[in-house]
Formats: C-alpha cells, sequence, structure tokens
C-alpha cells in the first residue's frame, strides 16, 4: 500500500472482513529524484508516513514501512522516515533497491547504517528487510549477500517476474539455500510451481 488514507483503509476493511491482522507493507519514494517529482518536502513526507502507520497500528495491522529507493535516498532522508515509522508503531523496515542499481559493498554499508539508527535509538527490535531488483543482474547475490549480514527476511517472486527485468528470484534463492545446507526441505514441488509461473 502507499502512505496515503485510502491504500491503508481498503487492507484494514480486508482485515476487519477476514478477521485476520494483516501485516500492512506501506510505501513511500524516498529517493531525491522521487522528491523532485513528487514536489515533496521531508516534512510532507514524514506525516504521510506518521498517518500510515498510526491509522494502521491503532487499527490493529502491524505494519512494515517500506522506503523505496532506499539504497539511493539521502541518509538524513532515510534517518527522519526511518524514525517516524518506527515512533509510531512500525515494527519492520524494508529497504529496497528499486532500479537494480545495488552493489554488495553498497548493500553492506546502507545494512550498517540502519543498524547504527536502530542502535541508537534502542530499536533493535525492528526486524530489517531486503527487497531488490535485477537491473544488472545481483538481485540473486544481493538476496544471499543479505541474508549472511543478518537481514531477517530477503523479497523475491517466482521466477524473478517484476518491474523491468524482475526482482530477485525465489526459486533460485531457494535452491541456492538448500545447496548451501542452510534449509532442509523437499524443494522437488519448485518445478510444477516454476512451470504453472512460466505458462
Amino acid at each position: 500500500a502507499r502512505t496515503h488514507p485510502n491504500d491503508i483503509g481498503a487492507v484494514l476493511d480486508i482485515s476487519q472482513k477476514t478477521g485476520v491482522a494483516i501485516e500492512i507493507c506501506a510505501f513511500i519514494g524516498s529517493s531525491p529524484i522521487r522528491q523532485l517529482v513528487e514536489r515533496w518536502d521531508i516534512e510532507k513526507m514524514s506525516g504521510l508516513v506518521r498517518d500510515a502507520v498510526k491509522l494502521s497500528v491503532d487499527n490493529g495491522c502491524p505494519l512494515t514501512f517500506v522506503t523505496e529507493d532506499t539504497i539511493r535516498a539521502h541518509p538524513t532522508t532515510l534517518r527522519q522516515l526511518f524514525w517516524t515509522a518506527i515512533e509510531h508503531g512500525a515494527d519492520r523496515l524494508v529497504l529496497t533497491d528499486t532500479v537494480g542499481h545495488a552493489t554488495p559493498d553498497g548493500l553492506q554499508n546502507l545494512l550498517q547504517f540502519t543498524r547504527s539508527l536502530l542502535r541508537s535509538w534502542g530499536a533493535e527490535h525492528v526486524k530489517i528487510d531486503w527487497h531488490g531488483h535485477n537491473d544488472r543482474g545481483l538481485a540473486l547475490a544481493l538476496n544471499l549477500f543479505a541474508l549472511e549480514h543478518g537481514v531477517d527476511r530477503v523479497h523475491g517472486t517466482c521466477i524473478g517476474v517484476g518491474e523491468r527485468v524482475g526482482n530477485g528470484s525465489i526459486d533460485q534463492l531457494l535452491i541456492n539455500l538448500k545447496l548451501l545446507g542452510v534449509i532442509d526441505r523437499d524443494l522437488t514441488p519448485l518445478r510444477g510451481y516454476v512451470h504453472k509461473v512460466s505458462t
């Protein structure tokens, strides 16, 4: 959902009708490019984040805060947006590489920066996700790198389907995790899953 009351309200409506406390992933563009296009300043962005988080949490749904294009955002912008989200009840941050710009060094720097902020705020309980795209062909490698460096969850799609050249391939990720001995589960249904999505 966007950090917009209409989007959050739609998810809350589904949650209330089903009786399930749905995890809402609410995103806002965080790069200078998005701020220029939308004519947003940090006060406007912080207000959108605050209102989205409060609306979700006040209605019983956990909120995961997503900064779109995190990897190219300015650290002061990230600091303000992360703090606003956490202060009002977000319990998970999603760091994103929306245009496939990241390298392993860049991801490592972003993770160190984010963890440093969480420590300084006494917010080590906040979980961290990684969401990458494959424009440079690094999505799978970065997913593995993110897991190796302690992120709590990585995102992917079947056969990497997604915007432009796609996201991290969840099927390749599972196979690699199995080969590395990180997971021990039967992956034979994966063939049918990939076939179904590809047809």
